[in-house]
């Protein structure tokens, strides 16, 4: 049987493939090698698995491509020789030397916000062909569209009544970035006004808070900032956020086009109705009545008025659109059938 190999920095030894992950993460992937192997082809992590019958190479972001180039990739070589640990292997010139030049593929899959390395366009020069969600970029030659794939696992959530749910939540990691337009300061700003000012029907979940996450706070521990709204960290979105009316999904980037995570899908299968700020095209994606679009708004003031204002008719008519719209075909291709047709169809398998 040939294999077909995934590259990348994080999710060795087939943890990919693992059905454990938190909020079904693992899921769409783990589709695609069930659907690739009824047509032949073993998918793997690269770990130090062989060429030899290998299709195609699948490298997940720029970072799989040199990994030790930069100051980040210089620490990581650092700590791998501190820690013991073997050097990741240079997958990419392997595939040269054995004359796979035409049978690698690039996922580009985190923002400039979070990887800049992605959008260099010396990168994108190594490569035949593309895998991304960004809009300017497709083709439909070498830039190939893919949407964030989600979960086919999201399970019924408890349908809990408008009077009995709290007002908002917000389930995120804890980050930073120097990008002109990163949203992590937007959406610190944001749960600090609701904390102090809607301080028993606001909640806040995720990993890294309370916890120093810039170089200073690290390094003064002290000047880190603190939430009182903190409530601990979850393993399934689903398990909260039915609680709650309204749910603040910020994107990590803004005026990305095509940039749609999972973040707005996770509160609307969770009859939360998210508050959404990110891609300047998101009713390209999803209607336009199913969600609250914070770019409305000139303030967390305003914002906040209009939360406490909506009437529970008003509540009710935008999760009726949310059902219309998650049985659609719109939804639909977001969902892992339409993530592996694409990848299927364009490798050729």
């Amino acid at each position: 049987m040939k294999t077909i190999l995934i590259h990348s920095l994080s999710g060795n030894n087939d943890q990919l493939f693992d059905p454990n992950e938190r909020d079904g993460y693992n899921d769409p992937v783990i589709y695609l090698r069930e659907r690739l192997y009824k047509k032949g082809y073993l998918l793997k992590t690269s770990d130090h698995n062989s060429l030899d019958d290998c299709e195609w190479v699948l490298f997940y972001e720029g970072t799989s491509v040199n990994p030790y180039n930069g100051w980040r990739g210089i620490a990581s070589r650092l700590k791998s020789i501190v820690q013991g640990k073997p050097l990741l292997r240079n997958l990419y010139q392997e595939c040269l030397d054995a004359g796979m030049e035409n049978r690698m593929a690039l996922f580009l899959w985190e923002p400039p916000s979070v990887l800049s390395v992605n959008w260099n366009p010396n990168l994108h020069k190594l490569f035949p062909l593309i895998f991304t969600w960004h809009d300017s970029y497709i083709d439909g030659e070498k830039f190939i569209k893919i949407y964030w794939p989600q979960t086919r696992l999201f399970p019924a959530v408890p349908i809990i009544d408008f009077k009995d749910k709290k007002l908002l939540v917000n389930i995120s990691m804890n980050k930073s970035s120097s990008h002109p337009r990163e949203l992590y300061s937007a959406r610190r700003d944001s749960i600090k006004y609701f904390e102090q000012n809607q301080t028993q029907n606001f909640d806040l979940y995720g990993v890294g808070w309370n916890q120093p996450t810039k170089f200073l706070e690290k390094l003064f521990p002290f000047t880190r900032q603190i939430y009182s709204s903190y409530r601990g960290t979850v393993k399934n979105k689903w398990d909260v956020l039915p609680q709650y009316r309204f749910s603040l999904c910020y994107e990590n980037i803004y005026d990305e086009p095509g940039w749609v995570t999972e973040k707005i899908f996770d509160s609307m299968r969770a009859n939360c109705v998210p508050i959404y700020w990110g891609a300047p095209n998101i009713t390209d994606y999803v209607d336009k009545g199913t969600f609250i679009d914070r770019r409305n708004f000139r303030s967390n003031k305003e914002l906040e008025s209009y939360l406490i204002g909506m009437s529970e008719q008003k509540y009710n008519d935008i999760q009726e659109a949310i059902q219309e719209y998650l049985a659609s075909d719109r939804f639909a291709k977001f969902l892992p059938p339409n993530y592996a047709d694409t990848i299927i169809s364009t490798l050729k398998l």
